[in-house]
């Protein structure tokens, strides 16, 4: 039965910030990093790391937003989830990123191969997950910004999986396209689904779709699965 905690990450000043995790039953096994949208680690999140857990990972989702208001925010508060996201740095996220899997390392559950999982504003950290932070493997869900880094696909050598939704003003197809283009040759898929919004994999979301979240999904663990008999490098 898979078990969650709430766990203190060491920060570079000698604090710390706060991750959700959860353990599945069966360990060591391969973690997840995930990467909430701009609302934080909801309970919609936590509900989906639960599944993630009972496919045999580790899941972690570090509150990235703690310099800026920190906490999950819903879908009401989008102005306030916004306005945070004018105050973050993204190379401190990636620094968070970096130092959760540093956490990871001093876990006995954890056999070492990890993979960054991004929704929306997570979808850049999945990719720069790949390219900077040396996983084993990345998964977006309509995930935004990936674009602004695609000078450093180059440096992708392991599979990803990113889904797209057909309608979608913040990751518009002409961007998908980039990213197609910037990743020709690589492991991994690009998916698009016609019809589907902005928002169609996260629960809380008005714009879920669930058999959209579910098809997406499948197609992802196909690419996470991978890693839970991977043996260790």
């Amino acid at each position: 039965m898979a078990t969650a905690e709430t766990i203190a990450i060491p920060r570079a000043d000698g604090g710390t910030f706060e991750a959700h995790l959860v353990l599945p039953e069966r360990k060591p096994a391969p973690a997840i990093i995930v990467v909430s949208s701009i609302y934080g680690v909801t309970a919609g999140l936590k509900h989906t790391m639960d599944r993630y857990a009972s496919r045999g990972f580790i899941a972690v989702a570090p509150d990235f937003f703690w310099r800026v208001g920190g906490g999950a925010l819903d879908d009401t508060q989008r102005e306030a989830a916004e306005a945070r996201i004018k105050g973050y740095d993204n190379e401190d996220g990636v620094d968070d990123m970096r130092r959760t899997r540093d956490a990871l390392a001093r876990r006995p559950e954890w056999n070492g191969k990890f993979a960054v999982l991004g929704f929306c504003f997570g979808g850049r950290h999945a990719f720069l997950g790949l390219t900077r932070l040396g996983a084993d493997a990345a998964v977006a869900f309509h995930g935004s910004h990936i674009h602004r880094y695609l000078n450093e696909a180059g440096a992708v050598t392991k599979p990803f999986s990113f889904h797209f939704a057909g309608i979608d003003p913040l990751v518009p197809l002409e961007q998908v396209e980039q990213i197609r283009t910037a990743l020709a040759g690589k492991t991994g898929e690009i998916a698009v689904y016609d019809g589907a919004h902005h928002g169609f994999a996260r629960e809380e979301s008005p714009r879920y779709d669930p058999a959209v979240a579910k098809l997406s999904e499948e197609r992802a663990f196909a690419c996470l699965d991978t890693l839970v008999s991977a043996p260790v490098a």
